[in-house]
Parts: structure tokens; sequence; C-alpha cells
């Protein structure tokens, strides 16, 4: 089923722009607290109350950019032009219900007009997917997936 396929570069460079605008959202974020922390801090009158939490929020952001960045790195890992027959990292799987991008959790994303969603192979529906072919079906979350195409 190659005739309408969706340009696998084309999902990879999609993938990566929604990855770089949530790391520049969280970038932006952990700014802001760092700055709102640093003029609390300056300021005599006021409590020091906040500033754990504010600690702590930022160490979660770190966490998350790290976790970001890493998955970021693994789309570019992703050789575009290869073609897999079989569902594992960088297959495009399209069932009967939604299109699949082993690559990296990305919630649903758009390319050509058709809606994808990036699921990473730590994701629950993986195991229940991986290694099937076009023509083989899976269930998930009490939904039955009818593979179309695997590429």
């Amino acid at each position: 089923m190659t005739s309408d396929r969706l340009s696998k570069k084309s999902i990879i460079e999609a993938c990566k722009q929604k990855q770089k605008q949530t790391i520049a959202d969280f970038d932006q974020e952990l700014k802001n607290i760092r700055e709102n922390l640093t003029n609390h801090d300056e300021s005599a009158s006021q409590s020091q109350k906040g500033s754990s939490s504010d600690n702590e929020m930022i160490v979660r952001l770190e966490h998350e950019l790290m976790f970001l960045k890493k998955e970021l790195q693994t789309l570019d890992s992703i050789d575009p032009e290869k073609i897999l027959e079989r569902v594992n990292e960088g297959a495009v799987v399209e069932t009967d219900q939604r299109i699949f991008f082993v690559s990296t959790s990305i919630e649903q994303f758009d390319v050509e007009g058709k809606s994808l969603f990036g699921i990473s192979t730590k994701a629950p529906i993986f195991p229940v997917m991986q290694g099937k072919v076009e023509g083989d079906s899976f269930e998930y979350g009490g939904i039955r997936y009818f593979i179309l195409d695997v590429y």
C-alpha cells in the first residue's frame, strides 16, 4: 500500500518541530520561575516559604527538559529512508483506527492533512503491536486495530 504513504521525512520533521516547541516552552517556564525566585530572594520583606516549592518545580522541570532533549535525539537517530515491514522503532503504522509513529511520546500531530500519534517503545501499546506486519491486528484498551500498512 505504497501509493498514498506519508513522507517519513515529513513525519520526523513534524515531530521534531513539536518537540522543539515543547522544549522552548519548558525553557521559558524555567526562566520565569528562576526570575521569580531571584526577585523573591532579593525582597527582604518576603518570607522564604515559597522558595522550597519553586526549587522543587525547577528540579522537576529540569528533569523533564532532559527527557525531552533525549527524545529529540531519538528522533534525530531515525533514518527517514529506512522502510520497515514490521512494527518497530521508526515505523509508521497505519491502522483502520489511527496512524502511529513509533518514535517518542508525542501527542497528536498533523502531517499532510492526516493526524498521527507518536508512541515510544516504552508505551504500553507498543509490546502489543511490536513485530506485527500489514494485515495483522492487535487489541489495546478494548479497541481492535487492523494494520493497513507498515513502513
